[in-house]
């Protein structure tokens, strides 16, 4: 293992609560007592606007403002380094670190008064919707995908709104807290992801939903790009009556640059190694949204682009791969 001779200062970027908490356990098995990083050097771990440091994590990489960083899903990394993002116009050389388990899917759903069954339907009567999602000022990664899917069947919010409609600026800022008001009761559709968080059952429960399927040509389009397919499985949540077709929002990704000095992607496969027990237990319970455990055998394999050479190295070494 080549090993880095000067001082660096190692940025993580891990947007929002529950991502700078693990990346705040991920800088400590770096920069332990035990870190082989030369000596000076640092590691810290970068916290912003959660939305847009997400959706433009892929970027920050890229052009080396930070060493790290995690997104979701974790298709949105292989569509960024293919060039199909939404800011990233060119293919960006990205590598995987390790993919932690994020079950989630995107839900376009519906209060069970309103006439509709599909977007189709939307699409024809012109409903003045009242729409609970992510705005686009915090360019969130479902806020995108929401518009992308409204495209596909001939709509735009700006129709929506013509309409009469609006966007809800409702999305509560912790949508696991227990007391947080999962939606404006002026609403008529939840067109939104985080399916783990206390929010979506709040909803349902509270107010009975439909839950639009996307049709297969739609979702055949989006697995083009590079996205995944999903379901919404029956019984997911309150009133899904059948397995609903949509597109999968799964995975946190961590990921840096190919060029990534090797020594860096050894250390961060071992740091999670070393902490992936106190991680786990950070993001234990019912609507834990890392949902389930990190597994060391499992945490290299089947990431969206291929691995880091430290971080490969590392999990092979160990047996892990």
């Amino acid at each position: 293992m080549d090993k880095l001779t000067e001082a660096i200062d190692v940025k993580i970027s891990a947007p929002g609560l529950n991502w700078i908490r693990l990346a705040s356990l991920l800088a400590i098995g770096m920069d332990g007592y035990y870190s082989s990083l030369p000596k000076g050097s640092t590691v810290s771990v970068i916290t912003g606007n959660p939305g847009t440091r997400c959706v433009r994590a892929p970027e920050l990489v890229a052009n080396g403002d930070v060493h790290m960083a995690i997104t979701t899903p974790s298709w949105y990394a292989k569509i960024a380094a293919e060039g199909k993002g939404p800011y990233s116009g060119n293919p960006l050389p990205l590598r995987a670190l390790a993919a932690f388990p994020h079950d989630d899917r995107l839900v376009m759903a519906v209060r069970q008064e309103v006439p509709i069954h599909s977007l189709h339907e939307l699409q024809e009567k012109k409903l003045p919707l009242h729409i609970s999602m992510p705005v686009k000022e915090i360019e969130h990664p479902a806020g995108w995908v929401v518009e992308a899917v409204l495209e596909q069947y001939g709509l735009s919010l700006e129709d929506i709104e013509s309409w009469g409609g609006k966007v809800l600026k409702d999305r509560p800022r912790f949508q696991n807290s227990p007391t947080s008001i999962p939606v404006d009761p002026s609403f008529s559709a939840v067109f939104d992801e985080a399916i783990m968080t206390r929010r979506w059952p709040k909803i349902a429960n509270q107010y009975p939903l439909r839950y639009l399927p996307l049709d297969e040509n739609v979702v055949a389009h989006f697995e083009e790009m590079g996205m995944a397919r999903g379901f919404l499985e029956k019984g997911r949540l309150p009133g899904v009556q059948e397995d609903v077709l949509t597109i999968d929002f799964s995975g946190w990704l961590l990921f840096c640059r190919e060029d990534m000095p090797f020594e860096l992607g050894y250390l961060a496969a071992r740091a999670l190694d070393e902490q992936h027990e106190a991680i786990n237990a950070i993001f234990a319970g019912e609507f834990a949204p890392m949902t389930s455990p990190i597994r060391m055998h499992e945490i290299g394999r089947n990431t969206p682009i291929p691995l880091h050479a430290g971080a490969e190295a590392y999990y092979k070494e160990k047996g892990y791969l």
